[in-house]
């Protein structure tokens, strides 16, 4: 020890003059760069060393990022002086460490019991409103990004409860040890100020200071005495954990702010890194006009009603905890706290279903949640793991809160559970589906897309004007239930799971934006395509007739639009009749992507609502900005329509467009079945869209009838050879005189580049150059029939610039209808970093990364590929060595193995 410096495996400890202890890295660059102050406060009748082994995982996990004070003010019996004295003797220890510890920028609470009760009327006492101003009373409701104030000079990041009474202790088995029995709890309150003095009387709910209410129900609103819920809103997260059962201290309701009837029937364990962690939910703040539980419903008296409603009013994350399995469960109230490396222990030695699960800990969520709250500033610590690598509630941040990340995954058991203002996520394990094997198996899991409020916690909602509407006055549902999903698989076995899930898109009750607040803007990225002026259209008629919208933006050029060229307003009355015409009236272009520039720009604009129409690539930018926006804060929804013509966006069942190009494409097919049978040896070849995937070329194929052979990039061909193509376009000349083959423009490139000696070169959009494989094999064939001295008429048709600039058919005008409608319900009711579009015939909202991360492409072991094989006669060109090399082995073993027996 040197000038009370403590040293234990790199972390360095410090008891200050009050006796608290200042915690931090011994690597003096480290010190010196944390910037994040972490205020831990114990309960009744504890002390700074509580928390000492807490603050040393901290530390020791992130040594260049926190700065950790251990306070000790209120330590032993100066624990009972009453909320509000240890409040202010907090707030002055944390001002203290602040004039101590210059540099710091941002400060979080970890308080355990009684502890989170002081923090919050510390915090009351350090808060500053912004601008100077102050905060009406009754405000508890309005908040804004604008108006979240800080604590002490400090950016307020994370305020954390454990095991803490928020509802004090007064009856309904808030004192678990009083067995529940009314006379017991009626003479606790009686009597407990001569145990715990005027802190008794603050817990039980029984103060009288000069006729006022409770301090504890003073503590839910702003007054004359504090800005109490002002300064708990601006923390950036709450989060409360809670025991379960085995506290005999505090009880789980009081503890994690819930009703009775709000109470979850929670399992053994929800995910398996934390196996104590058996419940958690995700509440988003309550409006003032939401419907409540009566209290004679709800058997809670007037005064432990409004305690829950205040506090509900704001946004929490909510944890529930058992040691059901631990050897030292009947201290609950302590093991949640993990005091000591002997307690962490202990814990770890319950059974746990999974050897991998000895090297948690149970304070590990309390970690991630300040960890990943930290990161959305920029901080980050890449050793922790989340559950999940994509999940299910909207981002927190990339890392997450244990099942608060990114990809909002949710396992359910048969029902999706849901409760107002909640996501839920649960993982079945006593009355799920069971297969033949009687193993348990999960099987509901909800794909969910990112929301506002997921960044934004305390955004205000308002009732959805749809309903005033004429549109919609008459419609018996007009909006869609928080429970609709739509299934990614509608086919499925009976003892099989039920799979994946999204959600339903449509209009919701409630929105996040106001009308008149709207500033929305519209861009089209990438290669023209039948429709776009229509998705176009129905996004500005959307907005303005269904919602009032009466400002929206036109962002001409694509990506670089943003940034390098001028808006349009755009009205219902302007974009009328563009649905007539084809192309893109706002202008397109492929590249120009700057994630900065661009939401610098929508930052500058006072845009929104960003509604981007574009391909994988597009997307992939779209994802982009929405991550930025969410690092930033700001209140911006980003949605995707999906836009690509060759039909290979995965997930949907198609992308608008397609349908227009199959038709259209009929016109060429015809033309060169024209061409080929009024001559001899006549031999048609036409080239469709398709770089990746050949839908186009299939499915026109399909509908034309008089195509002989369809090659697409999914289908190795060879060309010389037994069961090669010249050998099949010699039989089909014999046979009919005339051949047609379409070929999709991404077919053969292989051969093409080889005969050319052609450098790979790519696009603006980083999409690879295609070589003209219709030319290539149009004088490939006429090569061949020289050399065996046979004349062949060969005719060329290209159609494709031809299709890609037609409008939209009538399918594809309603289908971009709804495309487009959807996105701004999705918009307006707080969704973002979505993309919409039809899975099995029902619209979702899918997050943009599932869209993205891989292409859809033609299976050839699926029927409909069989069905064109049956219709053409056309070999499969999978005999050849060189092909079967090129094929997946997997594929190989499905073809070998499988007997078409019906088409």
């Amino acid at each position: 020890m040197e000038n009370g410096v403590r040293e234990d495996g790199g972390v360095c400890s410090t008891e200050t003059g009050n006796g608290g202890e200042d915690v931090y890295s011994c690597k003096e660059s480290d010190a010196s760069s944390a910037d994040h102050l972490v205020v831990m406060v114990h309960g009744i009748l504890g002390s700074a060393s509580d928390w000492k082994f807490g603050a040393e995982q901290f530390i020791q996990r992130l040594p260049d990022k926190v700065f950790v004070h251990c306070s000790e003010r209120n330590a032993s019996k100066l624990t009972l002086d009453g909320v509000d004295v240890m409040g202010e003797r907090l707030a002055e220890e944390v001002l203290e460490v602040i004039k101590r510890k210059p540099g710091l920028r941002k400060i979080s609470f970890v308080a355990h019991s009684v502890g989170g009760l002081v923090a919050r009327y510390a915090i009351g006492k350090l808060y500053r409103p912004p601008d100077g101003g102050s905060a009406e009373e009754g405000s508890t409701n309005v908040s804004t990004e604008e108006s979240k104030g800080t604590i002490a000079d400090l950016q307020p990041m994370n305020f954390v409860t454990v095991a803490t009474p928020h509802l004090g202790s007064r009856g309904n088995k808030q004192v678990p040890f009083l067995f529940g029995v009314p006379a017991f709890e009626r003479a606790a309150g009686l009597v407990i100020h001569w145990i715990f003095r005027r802190t008794g009387r603050h817990l039980f709910l029984t103060d009288d200071d000069e006729g006022k209410p409770p301090l504890l129900r003073r503590m839910v609103e702003d007054n004359e005495e504090s800005l109490f819920m002002s300064a708990l809103r601006s923390f950036k997260r709450r989060v409360a954990y809670s025991n379960v059962g085995y506290d005999h201290i505090v009880g789980w309701r009081t503890s994690s702010i819930r009703r009775n009837s709000e109470l979850p029937k929670w399992e053994d364990s929800v995910d398996e890194k934390y196996p104590h962690v058996v419940y958690e939910e995700r509440c988003k703040a309550y409006d003032k006009e939401q419907s409540e539980p009566t209290v004679e419903d709800d058997g809670l008296d007037e005064l432990e009603e409004e305690l829950v409603t205040g506090l509900s009013r704001l946004s929490w994350e909510k944890v529930d905890v058992s040691f059901h399995q631990s050897r030292v469960k009947f201290a609950a109230h302590s093991i949640i706290q993990v005091k000591d490396h002997y307690m962490h222990s202990e814990v770890l030695a319950a059974p746990s279903p999974s050897p991998k699960l000895r090297s948690s800990s149970v304070w590990s969520p309390m970690e991630t949640t300040l960890i990943s709250a930290s990161h959305s500033l920029s901080v980050s610590w890449n050793s922790v793991s989340s559950s999940s690598s994509n999940r299910r509630f909207a981002p927190v941040s990339s890392l997450g809160f244990v099942n608060f990340a990114l990809t909002k995954q949710l396992s359910l058991s048969r029902k999706l559970i849901s409760r107002q203002n909640c996501l839920i996520k649960v993982r079945s394990s006593t009355d799920g589906a069971v297969n033949v094997n009687g193993e348990q198996i999960d099987d509901f899991i909800l794909e969910d897309v990112p929301h506002l409020t997921n960044f934004l916690p305390d955004l205000p909602s308002y009732p959805s004007p749809l309903k005033k509407t004429q549109a919609y006055a008459i419609v018996k549902r007009t909006f869609v239930s928080p429970d609709d999903m739509v299934a990614q698989k509608i086919v499925v076995q009976k003892d099989s799971p039920r799979g994946l899930h999204f959600r339903r898109a449509g209009p919701h009750e409630k929105v996040y934006f106001k009308p008149e607040e709207v500033r929305a803007c519209i861009v089209t990225c990438g290669g023209l395509c039948p429709g776009l002026n229509t998705v176009v259209r129905e996004i500005v008629c959307g907005l303005s007739n269904m919602y009032g919208v009466n400002e929206v933006l036109g962002i001409q050029g694509g990506y670089r639009g943003f940034y390098s060229k001028n808006t349009i307003q755009l009205t219902p009355k302007s974009v009328n009749d563009i649905h007539k015409r084809g192309g893109t009236f706002l202008q397109t272009s492929r590249g120009g992507h700057d994630t900065n520039k661009i939401v610098d720009n929508i930052q500058d604009r006072g845009i929104n609502q960003v509604y981007i129409i574009g391909g994988d690539g597009t997307q992939k930018g779209a994802a982009a900005i929405y991550k930025e926006v969410e690092r930033r804060g700001l209140k911006v929804a980003v949605a995707g329509i999906p836009k690509t013509i060759d039909n290979d966006i995965a997930v949907i069942d198609k992308s608008f467009g397609f349908d227009t190009a199959v038709e259209e494409a009929q016109r060429a097919i015809n033309a060169a079945h024209v061409e080929v049978e009024s001559v001899e040896n006549g031999v048609g070849i036409v080239k469709l869209m398709g770089r990746y995937s050949g839908f186009i070329a299939m499915h026109a194929t399909l509908a034309s009838r008089d195509v002989d052979c369809c090659l697409i990039p999914e289908s190795p061909f060879y060309l010389e050879g037994q069961g090669g193509l010249f050998e099949f376009v010699e039989e089909r000349l014999k046979e009919n005189g005339h051949m047609v083959i379409v070929l999709a423009e991404g077919a053969g490139q292989e051969y093409v580049a080889q005969s050319w000696h052609a450098a790979a070169e790519k696009d603006a959009s980083g999409n690879r150059l295609l070589l003209d494989v219709g030319l290539w094999l149009t004088q490939k064939i006429k090569d061949h029939f020289t050399n065996v001295q046979k004349i062949v008429n060969m005719k060329y048709i290209d159609p494709t610039y031809m299709i890609r600039a037609i409008p939209s058919n009538a399918s594809d005008n309603i289908y971009c209808t709804l495309l487009a409608q959807n996105a701004v319900h999705g918009a307006m009711g707080g969704y973002t970093g979505f993309t919409v579009g039809p899975v099995n015939g029902r619209h979702a909202y899918i997050p943009i990364n599932r869209v993205t991360e891989t292409t859809n492409t033609v299976k050839l072991t699926d029927r409909m590929w069989a069905r064109l094989l049956a219709s053409t006669n056309q070999p499969s060109f999978l005999s050849c060595e060189v092909v079967q090399e090129r094929v997946n082995a997997e594929i190989m073993d499905e073809i070998n193995n499988m007997k078409i027996t019906s088409i």
